[in-house]
């Protein structure tokens, strides 16, 4: 997803807030601090200026969010943000955590969406950490390497090796039989 750090202007230019996000929170003037809706019921949603700078990845994106927080306070403009920037949505805390799932879920999700999200991560290797918290949610154990080299030795000595090799086999002549 493409990042944006973007300035939200007056109808006279003048900047009243900065932010970081993507085109959809860069557009969006709802939600927003009560000082930042002020200006806005102020002037009108119409008439609220959007300034946007793309940025390659979201640390950028921040860092650019701080940088122009820091220029436009120094040169005496008036923002509207609460903070100096670079702060927003990078840790959330647990309670809002559960309460963005909750909500998630009440939504629900289209079945083209879902489709959209599994073909989207097909073919992409996972990381370690993801390995281990799979492994985690479907077993309640993490899997070391030792571990998993203990697994196949005790499979090889029970013979689990051929007996999947065997039922390889049979799976490959059923399909060249549906083939033929």
């Amino acid at each position: 997803m493409t990042s944006f750090a973007y300035i939200h202007c007056k109808p006279d230019g003048t900047p009243f807030y900065v932010g970081k996000g993507a085109l959809r929170r860069a557009n969006y003037l709802g939600e927003r601090n009560p000082h930042h809706q002020a200006v806005v019921n102020k002037y009108g949603k119409e008439n609220v200026l959007i300034g946007m700078l793309e940025c390659s990845t979201s640390a950028i994106a921040y860092e650019l969010e701080k940088g122009l927080i820091k220029c436009l306070r120094s040169s005496g403009v008036n923002l509207t943000n609460f903070t100096d920037g670079g702060d927003g949505g990078l840790n959330p805390t647990p309670e809002t955590r559960q309460r963005l799932s909750a909500a998630a879920k009440k939504r629900g999700v289209s079945e083209a969406c879902r489709k959209a999200c599994i073909a989207s991560k097909k073919g992409k290797p996972l990381s370690d950490d993801q390995k281990n918290r799979q492994s985690i949610a479907m077993t309640g154990k993490i899997f070391t390497e030792e571990h998993k080299k203990n697994i196949s030795i005790s499979a090889k000595k029970r013979g689990m090796e051929k007996a999947h090799a065997a039922l390889a086999a049979k799976r490959l002549q059923a399909k060249m039989d549906k083939l033929a």
